[in-house]
């Protein structure tokens, strides 16, 4: 049975173009704002429509990286990256992070993103373990991460300290790939 938040959602998952840093850059700034799910600070991002151009011609050029979005029609409703190892011993590793658009959360955009980075990651060659890393208090997207097979792999403790100077400790998580023969 389908889920119905996410019946008509018909997204169009693909790979980032420097064209669509602009937007890009929109969204990340607007998650942000919400001071919860990230280490940055609003005033902290310094990021420009530039930065973000080189970040996608990067993430192109490295061979072991992803740069996906989750639209519907002209609207960016997530993004979802895979930052492979740039050193020689990590190439086979990949960090990968997930924003969505506070309106399009609960309506199956991280779970569209999650399912299209784990295809690529299964049939990419050099990737054999993906990572992320989220607040321990972020149910929602441990509980998501779970779903695909992601495993506590261990915790930094007391991390990170909240604007209302409450200690959140930092769940490291990760995942094996399973290679298509």
């Amino acid at each position: 049975m389908a889920d119905p938040k996410t019946v008509g959602l018909q997204l169009d998952i693909r790979p980032a173009r420097t064209t669509d840093a602009a937007a890009i850059l929109r969204l990340h700034r607007s998650v942000l704002q919400e001071r919860r799910f990230f280490i940055t600070e609003p005033e902290e991002f310094r990021q420009s429509v530039d930065d973000k151009v080189r970040l996608i011609r990067e993430f192109d050029r490295s061979g072991n990286s992803l740069f996906l979005l989750a639209r519907k029609g002209p609207d960016l409703l997530g993004f979802l990256t895979v930052r492979g190892g740039a050193l020689n011993r990590m190439r086979h590793t990949g960090k990968l992070e997930i924003m969505v658009a506070t309106e399009s959360r609960g309506r199956g955009v991280g779970r569209a993103l999650m399912e299209a980075a784990l295809r690529w990651a299964s049939g990419h060659q050099e990737i054999e373990k993906l990572g992320l890393s989220v607040f321990v208090d972020i149910t929602r997207a441990i509980d998501l991460s779970r779903q695909f097979g992601f495993r506590e792999e261990g915790r930094r403790l007391r991390e990170y300290r909240t604007d209302e100077g409450r200690y959140v400790d930092d769940l490291l998580m990760y995942r094996f790939t399973v290679k298509k023969s």
